[in-house]
């Protein structure tokens, strides 16, 4: 009688296995052949875009094109991170600089980037404002016939200034108190470029120190004389852009500019 009650708890246990198994595999095949559940736009928040700068830091706002971005320093500092290092002794605050610059951009497409609603912030939060811009205008003498392109070279250089005033008057209806910096041009070519075309380059200079000296609050820079003696010791391979060496050069003279600001 203990075997034949054996065999039956033995035979129950074995129904109630096989019962909890086949119901388990019904009901994983119902939730695998349903439907997926439709995500709605509330299930999942988008990310917030924003630009806004802390105020707690001291941002430095760099604009322009490669000579802005720091092309060709070995070091990746360029002048403004050569500047920042010294403005450390002048402010207790945290330095953050800030690059919009892109390599290749000419005046209209500073004018662009000024313009983005997405960068106002930068310009309103920035304590100093840095512009290096026309290089890549002024780039184009080497190879241009000057007798046959007068009208072109005017029609470039009246563009460009218009851009720059343009940059200069958004800057300053976002920003009223900031030091803007103005880098001035220098001459990358040496003796390649003729003096005729060096004339053009100069006064391309001195109408942009017209334009800046217009704002109370923003000063040019003059590069041009630092790299006329300097050419090899201060341009990198390219034989265009500045090494770690011309950036600095162009660092301290900026910093002997505003030797008497306060941050």
């Amino acid at each position: 009688m203990l075997k034949n009650l054996r065999w039956k708890l033995i035979l129950l246990l074995s129904i109630i296995s096989t019962v909890t198994l086949i119901t388990g595999f019904l009901t994983a095949l119902s939730i695998s052949s349903a439907p997926p559940k439709e995500i709605t736009h509330t299930d999942i928040e988008p990310p917030k875009e924003t630009n806004e700068l802390n105020s707690n830091l001291y941002n430095i706002l760099v604009l322009g094109d490669s000579l802005a971005k720091g092309t060709g320093d070995e070091k990746g500092l360029g002048f403004s991170g050569y500047f920042s290092d010294y403005w450390k002794s002048k402010t207790p605050k945290e330095i953050k600089i800030n690059n919009l610059a892109v390599n290749g951009d000419v005046s209209s497409e500073l004018l662009n980037i000024v313009q983005n609603p997405q960068n106002i912030s930068y310009i309103k939060g920035s304590s100093i404002i840095f512009i290096s811009i026309g290089g890549n205008e002024i780039s184009k003498l080497k190879n241009m016939d000057i007798t046959s392109s007068t009208t072109k070279i005017k029609n470039i250089e009246d563009t460009y200034l218009s851009n720059l005033k343009a940059t200069f008057k958004i800057i300053r209806d976002n920003n009223p108190s900031s030091m803007v910096i103005f880098i001035g041009l220098y001459n990358p070519f040496g003796k390649d470029l003729t003096p005729d075309k060096v004339s053009i380059l100069n006064d391309w200079n001195y109408q942009s120190q017209q334009l800046v000296s217009l704002d109370s609050n923003a000063i040019f820079i003059p590069t041009y004389d630092l790299f006329k003696y300097n050419l090899q010791n201060y341009l990198t391979v390219d034989n265009f852009h500045p090494n770690s060496s011309g950036y600095e050069a162009i660092s301290n003279r900026i910093v002997e500019a505003l030797k008497n600001y306060k941050a």
